[in-house]
């Protein structure tokens, strides 16, 4: 039994490794989402050697609220230079990551960034390659992927429950006022939400995506300035269609925040609520026999029979321990930069598609 289907097994390994020397991360960006990296590293026992913000108040608010004692920093790379580190965790802004996350590398230390990878598709492959030569890890904090909503699907569909994949279709559809730089935002949908569900449909599909038709719009009753509603589809490898309506500016009926998921197989149909309700319809085994010729076919009903590894829906948790992991000789994460930089691809095409009012391209090749 494995640490990962085992909690008695997992808390063992992690005593262990604190027992020796605990890994040690300088995390730069003390913003909002900071707070679930520090929570999560405390979890891992990652020891965070320094804080870095450039608003020194941000970064003695979270050195006051996880009872930190490193120094304090306003520039990232006194805080690489002066503090030793194995990892960074790399939680600014879009714009900061190209600069923090290539620093950190060349600096010799493995980084864990928060999404996106970059904001264009020149400055991520500049990562990727720059992570191969440096011989370091760097992955993407995707944490939606691990939940257990995904985390079902994706073993259901490997036992090939509703057969071979032919459609995935995703709905979101929630009416948030965030306030702040969203609400002015372009393409506001495409580039802060959409990565979550196209990264998931790769996860899910074990395909990537090579075209893209996208339009966004601003409704009448948007409180956006830009493309707070799409729909997009995409073609993707074997021959597998993705779509996606989404809406941030729609009231009533929302859905989840991890959206609503159907997946069409040559034998049934998988369906997600975003929730707690994982469910599939398939046709019986002997369909061809027992029902030729019916006008509509019944289907039998399949639920999880096993949950998920416990350890794998913990969102940032989750993306962490793989990390951790395999800074001490375990698998790459799932969500290495590599590897990530396929979903990103997908959010620049469908902003190119939106642009310029046709198919664009998912560039593969890099």
């Amino acid at each position: 039994m494995t640490p990962e289907s085992n909690p008695t097994a997992l808390n063992s390994e992690l005593e262990t490794r604190n027992s020796c020397t605990a890994p040690r991360a300088v995390l730069v960006g003390c913003g909002a989402m900071s707070g679930e990296w520090l929570r999560s590293a405390a979890a891992l026992g990652i020891e965070i050697v320094a804080l870095v913000d450039i608003e020194e108040k941000n970064a003695k608010a979270r050195a006051q609220e996880f009872s930190l004692t490193g120094p304090i920093f306003t520039d990232f790379k006194d805080a690489i230079r002066d503090t030793p580190a194995d990892m960074l965790f790399d939680c600014t802004i879009p714009a900061a990551h190209k600069e923090v996350s290539s620093a950190a590398l060349q600096a010799g230390l493995h980084v864990l960034e928060e999404k996106p990878l970059a904001l264009t598709l020149e400055d991520a492959v500049g990562l990727v390659h720059l992570a191969k030569a440096s011989g370091k890890l760097h992955a993407i904090l995707q944490n939606r992927r691990f939940k257990r909503g995904v985390r079902l699907m994706r073993k259901m569909l490997r036992e090939g429950v509703i057969g071979e994949i032919t459609t995935v279709h995703v709905d979101f559809f929630i009416g948030p006022h965030f306030g702040g730089f969203r609400e002015s935002m372009p393409h506001v949908l495409l580039a802060d939400m959409a990565i979550h569900p196209f990264d998931t449909a790769r996860f899910l599909t074990g395909a990537n995506a090579t075209a893209v038709f996208c339009e966004e719009w601003v409704p009448k009753n948007s409180w956006y300035r830009f493309g707070p509603s799409v729909v997009a589809v995409f073609r993707m490898e074997n021959d597998i269609r993705f779509s996606y309506r989404a809406s941030w500016c729609a009231d009533g009926f929302r859905t989840a925040w991890d959206a609503c998921w159907r997946i069409i197989g040559t034998e049934g149909t998988l369906l997600w609520d975003g929730e707690e309700n994982v469910r599939a319809e398939r046709l019986p085994s002997d369909h061809l026999l027992t029902q030729a010729g019916a006008f509509l076919k019944t289907t039998e009903v399949i639920v999880p029979e096993i949950e998920p590894d416990p350890f794998e829906v913990r969102g940032h948790f989750s993306v962490m321990r793989q990390f951790l992991a395999a800074m001490h000789g375990g698998p790459l994460p799932e969500t290495t930069s590599s590897d990530n930089i396929h979903s990103l691809a997908m959010v620049l095409a469908a902003v190119e598609s939106a642009e310029q009012g046709k198919w664009a391209e998912v560039r593969n090749d890099w």
